[in-house]
């Protein structure tokens, strides 16, 4: 009787779980369908204009919605000192951040099973792409693509049957569709398509890109970003971690552009400041097609991103710079050795020397270029600074590179006299073709030295001195034009021109290049330095090495003199004015040509003392907080223990490669 009665139960109970399987694979999805075989990308169409993915999301969260690194984060003086900050402060009152963070909180803590947010949806992999439209990215269309566990799987499959959830209690009204669900009101900014593909549960603001992943799928992925050639070469392929936790990233540069309404040349060319009108002779953004390739964050920043140009855009000297040949890893590491261990900032790169020159010559302020091709054509030897460019351009190979350290060199009681500015020790490295036209060029500067602002200890000295360092001949040109050291100098070594600002750089730089060692200390020999050019791309047009901690105090040193030249302070537009008050507090409202000579005198002296206690006024207000922002910024870039970059570029396209190290201190979890 017994072994009946167990019969029929587990008959019931088969009946019973067999029906409420076929119930739930009908009404919601089958328990056993798998996952997706492809990674979400196969169901993003390949046209979108923007696209960021990444593989195991949830890895960088700790208890949502606090990340893994928070109190590591929290820890570094940078971000203490920022968040400190009236920036810093309105930042996070703006964004509400204390509350946003409770309500965050208190919504994943509503999640069943003590579950986190990242478990039920994206913590696998997750991906945003779309469509630009309009000025504002809020405006643009989106999809978001999450992989699930079985309780995101569910929520998507009962948006289906919205009374079961209570949808309509909360103000939201959904409509269900074949294969999606349209959700709107009830606090939503604007309405939104909910569908699913396997695994995958994809929100978005147009019911097309739902559609999109399903027919993807049925055409076997064929016509989907992730199977498109830029992401199998500059995605797929690049140089990635054993993870592949990377975040993937492209953007359709060209759609942004117009979207946000810049068509005019970026950065502008004819600005009145040099920086942005060299550097929109050296790249113009609208001459970018797209980027495309991968950022890490695993104790630092890694990139390597790749983009292509229209070569319309690309066309003059620019050309010509991007033509010229790159350089690989055992070039770099070689002109590595010219550089003391501890410099601050290195940059190597191979640019046609004509080029560049002409470059910066059409960036200079009129004045400036005015007074400089006069002193030369007074030469007797150089009608303009085109023939004086020519010259050079055939005196240098297209080989450039620049090191900055501390000027911690002993000052020389009988060198020139100078300013107190504080400034680095700076050299250019230049690779010479012609050594015999270079030295005359060095030798008409100097013999024509008062043309060229070049004076001695007085005023009847030329400035101009033949000297001798490291067994090397060098020249001296002394000018007090030349903030803080006085003076330029210039050694040939082999096939290379040495030019800094300090006498003791020069033998410095020839030391560490010919004895190395423990004494003399290579930047080649930097495991750091070393370490990020291994793992950059072989080859490059442009490389940029960092080290904060020698940089930074030479910035620090000279904050005050940047801070009072951002200042701007016209005494002609204030003039007017204050003669007014003047004239009116002292000379009985007098105007100034009824003045006698005496009074005017008076008049003018007054004004130029209120103007310049005006001057010394604002300074006093505004230089202080100048220098706590760059020290706010300063403290960042010391967050940073080094940091490597490499461009390499071609009028057709372009690869950029970054490596930043930050180590980050222990920190108790959030």
């Amino acid at each position: 009787m017994k072994s009946r009665l167990l019969r029929i139960a587990a008959i019931l109970l088969g009946v019973l779980l067999f029906a409420g399987y076929f119930a739930f694979s009908t009404f919601l999805y089958s328990p056993f369908e798998g996952e997706l075989s492809e990674r979400t990308p196969a169901l993003i169409p390949r046209d979108v204009d923007f696209y960021v993915g990444r593989l195991d999301l949830g890895s960088v969260f700790g208890k949502f919605p606090h990340l893994g690194l928070e109190a590591r984060l929290m820890a570094q003086p940078a971000w203490k000192l920022w968040a400190a900050s009236s920036q810093g402060k309105q930042f996070a009152a703006n964004l509400k951040l204390e509350e946003t963070l409770k309500e965050l909180e208190a919504q994943a803590g509503q999640l069943p099973f003590g579950m986190q947010p990242q478990q039920v949806f994206g913590g696998a992999e997750f991906a945003v792409a779309g469509y630009f439209k309009g000025r504002s990215l809020e405006q643009a269309d989106w999809a978001v693509y999450g992989r699930t566990n079985w309780l995101g799987r569910l929520g998507a499959a009962l948006l289906s049957y919205p009374g079961v959830l209570g949808l309509e209690k909360r103000g939201i009204k959904a409509t269900v569709t074949e294969g999606q669900v349209a959700l709107s009101g009830g606090g939503l900014p604007r309405e939104i398509f909910v569908g699913r593909v396997k695994d995958v549960v994809i929100v978005a603001t147009k019911p097309e890109f739902v559609k999109a992943a399903y027919d993807l799928r049925a055409a076997g992925f064929a016509d989907s970003f992730y199977q498109s050639a830029n992401y199998n070469d500059w995605i797929q392929h690049a140089n990635r971690s054993n993870a592949r936790d990377e975040f993937e990233l492209y953007v359709n540069t060209r759609k942004l552009l117009e979207n946000l309404g810049i068509a005019g040349p970026w950065p502008d060319t004819k600005s009145q400041d040099f920086t942005p009108a060299l550097l929109g002779r050296l790249f113009q953004l609208p001459s970018l097609k797209y980027a495309i390739g991968v950022l890490g964050l695993e104790d630092g920043v890694q990139f390597d991103l790749h983009g292509d140009f229209s070569s319309e855009h690309i066309k003059g000297d620019m050309a010509h710079v991007y033509r010229a040949a790159g350089f690989d890893k055992p070039t770099l590491q070689e002109v590595a050795r010219l550089a003391p261990q501890d410099t601050g900032f290195f940059a190597y790169m191979h640019a046609p020397v004509g080029e560049v020159l002409r470059m910066v010559r059409d960036s200079m302020e009129p004045a400036l270029r005015q007074n400089l091709e006069d002193a030369f054509r007074g030469t007797g030897r150089y009608p303009n600074l085109d023939a004086l460019i020519n010259e050079l351009d055939g005196d240098f190979k297209d080989r450039w590179c620049l090191i900055v350290r501390p000027n911690d060199y002993a000052p020389d009681p009988q060198g020139p006299p100078h300013d107190t500015q504080p400034v680095p020790a700076v050299a250019l490295v230049l690779w010479t073709k012609n050594p015999a036209n270079v030295e005359a060029l060095e030798k008409l500067i100097g013999g024509q030295g008062r043309r060229f602002g070049l004076q001695g200890r007085d005023e009847n000295s030329g400035g101009f001195f033949s000297n001798t360092e490291s067994g090397y001949s060098t020249y001296e040109f002394w000018s007090q034009f030349v903030p803080g050291t006085g003076v330029i100098t210039a050694a040939k070594a082999g096939e290379m021109t040495i030019i800094t600002n300090s006498l003791g750089m020069m033998g410095h730089l020839l030391k560490t290049y010919s004895v190395g060692g423990a004494k003399y200390p290579r930047l080649s020999d930097e495991p750091r330095f070393y370490a990020l050019v291994q793992s950059a791309i072989p080859k490059a047009s442009v490389a940029l090495w960092v080290r904060p901690e020698t940089l930074v105090p030479v910035l620090r040193e000279s904050a005050q003199e940047r801070a009072r030249s951002q200042i701007r302070f016209e005494y002609g537009d204030f003039r007017p004015g204050e003669e007014q008050k003047v004239l009116r507090a002292d000379f009985g409202g007098r105007k100034a040509v009824e003045l006698s000579p005496d009074e005017k005198a008076r008049l003018d002296q007054t004004v130029s003392d209120h103007l310049d206690a005006m001057r010394s006024r604002i300074l006093q207000e505004q230089v202080p907080e100048l220098v706590k922002q760059e020290d706010r910024v300063f403290q960042t870039l010391e967050a940073c223990s080094a940091a490597l970059f490499l461009l390499s570029l071609d009028p057709k396209n372009f690869d950029f490669c970054g490596r930043v190290l930050i180590p980050l201190e222990a920190g108790s979890p959030p």
